[in-house]
């Protein structure tokens, strides 16, 4: 190329030669110089010339190439030639042809690769050149973006030649920018000057030159010295210096980081009539997105293994050093009997060792061949060739294998079957199991520091690549690990996409196994996808659609959910950070809304459903407790958080409105009450406001009673330190009033209940007891401790209202058996038989057996008698209340059992 290049003096010296001729005439000037030239080459010259004494003016000079192909080489244009004085030549514009210049022919014969400098310039007169607008045309074949920009710049140039001393001054400006200059001379053999580019106001480079150049001007000079600085922010080294200098065989390149102050490459190296060489060359680049600096040395041998430049034969040897926690590392890439040709690059090479750092290792094992040509170069790897990587971090530790057989890796990115194993553990997965096998097509991972795009296609082993069909891995998954949230293996296959800026999982089929947390067991969950799963990660955005269902949710106090299902949709930034929103249905219950955002290995969200019937509750009763939700709504909302270090927590409330309960031996009926809990290691927390509970109505057996209310606070399962409390608890019953004003479990000091105003006549209905006719009320204070290993009711008392005599009526049999026993029964008999009590105290003991001990006091009279004469009385009583409950209860329990039998068939 350069040699065809050297076609810009020769027509410059032409066309002053021409120009010279032209007082003989244009047409003879240009026969003449076309007889001299030859076939290849040929001039044009205007007709329309002015020619006096002293200078001339044409409108155009053309040079032509005829052969292989017919085309214009330069036009100029508004020519003025001087030579009187001082000869000049000037032309207003000059128009290159790229794609002729590309056709003129060359020849490689050693005989045509000689051009004697000093003959050159002795050729040439003294003189001035100038050419105010250069433009060059079809420079389409320019691949370059920087030679293409300077190529399209508004050129100009000029050239002075004085006294064996040449100049030469160029320059280019782009809209109102000077995008180069260029500046020259050319003194006895000595080349120097400097070369100024700013293709952008926040870009600068400048290259400093000197050198002396030999008397053949192909040949390389024998010393020289070049000195590139380049200030851009858009490379990797935003501030540097490029420095080669050599003198006669010995020379050396040093590369430096000025903003750093740091030596990024030192290449020594020496060269002979047929060889390159450099040894043990050394570079050290600190690069920020690498987690060390990149250390290594260089051997490097080129071979010309014939009279001409190419092809050239390669030895190479680098090696690559790292150091981490795990000690030091070396790769070693290294080979032999490389070719470097004029359209091909062959180069085997090998690929050894290990790089370390911080805690990871990566370890290399690879043969392969660098082929291509030097717009396509690439890696092709051999059979065993394998990538090996032991990552580790604080919360992972993860092998990942990468078999590189029949791989490619290019300028354009990674194609073949690409292939990854993954083993080990991470914050989510323990013994963690996955393989993903695909075909990748120039796929760049993203990694634009080290791959390009391609935006055009390209001719690679005998086909079109087309660029549409680029950066893309397309793969197959599977796998197995175990989530350590829960304790619980989990399998997942389906397929996958890695193209562009988009990760994307198109099917997917995971089963996770049963697992057991905070009282909550499940079987076992199949998840799938609704929708693909897209990551955008340059966009950072992630969306999805995702299903899980399970068979059944047990819950270890009995409770169950049937057939849950949830539909989940994932919007967010990242694989770790996401949102997601969805619905659960069970059954008829639901649909209860889910929001969730998972970060940082935590998942944070709540759920709520909506008032429903409380009848879709009716799983969560225990078929053993046999209950029945015979009406009412419930609505409600948790918060909760999962993670592997504190499991599951959750806090929330919910409410129930108007509900009714059957079960076998009672009802609840009014049930009323606001939730709000907390459910932290394993336990329900109510402590921040005590929870008010209402019942309307509540039958168990023969017990009736209404308007039931208590508050209760605290914990749930409770212990010592951590009770649950009941305070306010209030009832009415048997005509009265029953109330507690606190009681904690587990119980650890005594409760009061207090019984107000209490009809006896109800008691002893209640009791189905005909013997005995009792009206009026009483109130009492039943102390009791549930644990107490001596009583449960200690020391109760029972007293009469005040104000209300109570009246004592023993029935007929009861008289009469009295009567029977003797004089003495029957005078107490008589006199007993009815009373009005004016007075009457009792004390009460329950022990834990169940045996309840009464002693009372009783005064009054009796109020058939005329006389009304006072009786007193000390009565004590002994029985077991358990067996009397028992026996009392059975009649209402048989009643309850066949009316809670028509609710269940009314429901079904």
């Amino acid at each position: 190329m350069f040699k065809k290049f050297l076609i810009f003096p020769a027509i410059l010296i032409i066309t002053t030669l021409a120009v010279g001729l032209l007082a003989i005439s244009p047409s003879n000037v240009e026969w003449a110089v076309n007889y001299f030239l030859g076939q290849e080459i040929s001039i044009k010259i205007a007709e329309k010339t002015k020619v006096s004494a002293t200078d001339a003016n044409l409108s155009s000079f053309m040079v032509n190439l005829n052969n292989p192909t017919a085309c214009p080489l330069v036009q100029l244009q508004n020519i003025q030639v001087k030579w009187w004085d001082s000869r000049s030549l000037r032309a207003e514009k000059a128009i290159v042809d790229y794609a002729c210049i590309l056709q003129i022919p060359t020849s490689d014969e050693q005989t045509e690769s000689q051009l004697d400098l000093t003959v050159l310039l002795a050729s040439l007169p003294d003189m001035d050149i100038e050419i105010a607008d250069l433009q060059f045309i079809n420079t389409e074949e320019v691949t370059s973006p920087v030679v293409q920009q300077l190529l399209q710049s508004r050129l100009s140039t000029k050239v002075i030649y004085q006294g064996q001393r040449l100049t030469l001054e160029a320059m280019g400006n782009e809209a109102e920018n000077n995008l180069f200059q260029l500046n020259a001379t050319l003194v006895n053999q000595q080349l120097m000057g400097n070369l100024s580019y700013q293709p952008q106001a926040e870009q600068q480079h400048q290259l400093d030159f000197q050198t002396t150049l030999q008397h053949n001007l192909f040949d390389i000079p024998k010393q020289g010295k070049l000195n590139l600085h380049w200030q851009r922010d858009d490379l990797p080294l935003n501030k540097a210096n490029l420095s080669l200098q050599w003198q006669d065989n010995q020379g050396e390149l040093i590369l430096q980081d000025i903003e750093h102050q740091q030596q990024i490459l030192n290449v020594p190296f020496s060269v002979t009539e047929n060889q390159l060489q450099i040894e043990k060359s050394q570079f050290y680049w600190d690069i920020s997105a690498l987690e060390q600096p990149m250390r290594g040395v260089v051997n490097l041998t080129l071979r010309k293994s014939s009279e001409n430049w190419l092809p050239l034969d390669l030895d190479m040897r680098l090696s690559l050093f790292s150091s981490g926690e795990a000690g030091k590392g070396n790769i070693v890439i290294y080979g032999t009997n490389g070719t470097i040709g004029k359209e091909k690059i062959n180069i085997p090479l090998q690929a050894h060792g290990n790089v370390k750092y911080d805690q990871s290792i990566a370890y290399v094992d690879a043969v392969f061949d660098v082929r291509g040509d030097e717009n396509d170069l690439f890696a092709l790897f051999k059979e065993k060739s394998t990538l090996r990587v032991n990552w580790k971090e604080p919360d992972a530790n993860m092998n990942v294998r990468v078999p590189l057989a029949d791989v490619i890796i290019g300028k354009y990115g990674v194609g073949g079957r690409l292939q990854a194993f993954l083993q080990g553990n991470t914050a989510q997965f323990a013994d963690l199991d996955l393989h993903l096998d695909g075909q990748a097509n120039q796929f760049i991972a993203g990694v634009t520091s080290l791959f390009s795009l391609r935006t055009t296609g390209i001719w690679r082993n005998g086909e079109i690549l087309s660029s549409d069909d680029s950066n893309w891995w397309k793969w197959n998954f599977k796998g197995k690990a175990i989530v350590k949230a829960l304790k619980s293996p989990i399998n997942v296959n389906g397929k996958g996409a890695w193209q562009s800026d988009r990760v994307e999982i198109q099917q997917l089929q995971a089963n996770m196994g049963q697992f057991h947390t905070s009282g909550i067991h499940v079987p076992k969950i199949d998840l799938s996808l609704k929708d693909t799963l897209r990551w955008y990660y340059e966009e950072h955005k992630l969306q999805g659609l995702l299903q899980a269902k399970i068979p059944e949710v047990r819950l270890d106090y009995g409770g169950h959910l049937l057939n849950p299902i949830l539909d989940l949709g994932i919007d967010g930034t990242h694989i770790k950070d996401f949102n997601l929103s969805g619905n659960m249905t069970a059954g008829s219950l639901g649909p209860i809304k889910l929001f969730a955002h998972y970060r940082h290995d935590e998942l944070v969200g709540r759920v709520y459903w909506l008032e429903q019937s409380a009848k879709v509750f009716q799983p969560l009763f225990p078929q053993k407790w046999e209950w029945e939700i015979l009406k009412g709504t419930i609505k409600g909302q948790t918060d909760f958080d999962v993670s592997a270090e504190r499991g599951l927590q959750m806090g929330g409330h919910f409410s129930i409105h108007q509900g009714e309960i059957a079960f076998p031996d009672g009802e609840l009926r009014g049930i009323a009450f606001a939730l709000p809990y907390r459910y932290v290691n394993d336990r329900v927390e109510l402590v921040k406001n005590p929870v008010q509970v209402s019942i309307n109505y509540l039958k168990s057996g023969v017990l009736v009673a209404e308007n039931l209310s208590v508050k209760v606070q605290g914990y749930y399962p409770y212990t010592k330190k951590r009770p649950l409390t009941l305070s306010e608890l209030k009832l009415n019953m048997l005509g009265g009033e029953v109330s507690v004003n606190k009681f904690a479990l587990p119980q650890q000091k005594i409760a009061n209940v207090q019984l107000h105003n209490i009809d006896l006549s109800q008691a002893l209905t209640m009791a189905e007891y005909t013997q005995v006719g009792l009206t009026g009320r009483v109130n009492a204070t039943f102390p009791f401790w549930l644990e107490n290993a001596n009583c449960i009711i200690c020391h109760g008392e029972i007293t009469k209202t005040e104000n209300q005599d109570v009246n004592l009526k023993l029935g007929p049999e009861l008289v009469k058996g009295l009567k029977s026993g003797g004089l003495t029964e029957g005078i107490l008999a008589d006199v007993v038989s009815e009373m009005n009590l004016q007075n009457l105290t009792a004390s009460v003991n329950l022990e834990p057996n169940g045996m309840l001990k009464l002693s009372s006091n009783i005064k009054g009279y009796n109020p058939t008698k005329r006389n009304k004469n006072p009786i007193t009385l000390n009565y004590n009583h002994q029985e077991n209340v358990y067996e009397l409950w028992n026996m009392i209860n059975y009649g209402s329990t048989f009643e309850q059992n066949l009316e809670y039998d028509l609710y269940q068939k009314l429901n079904k």
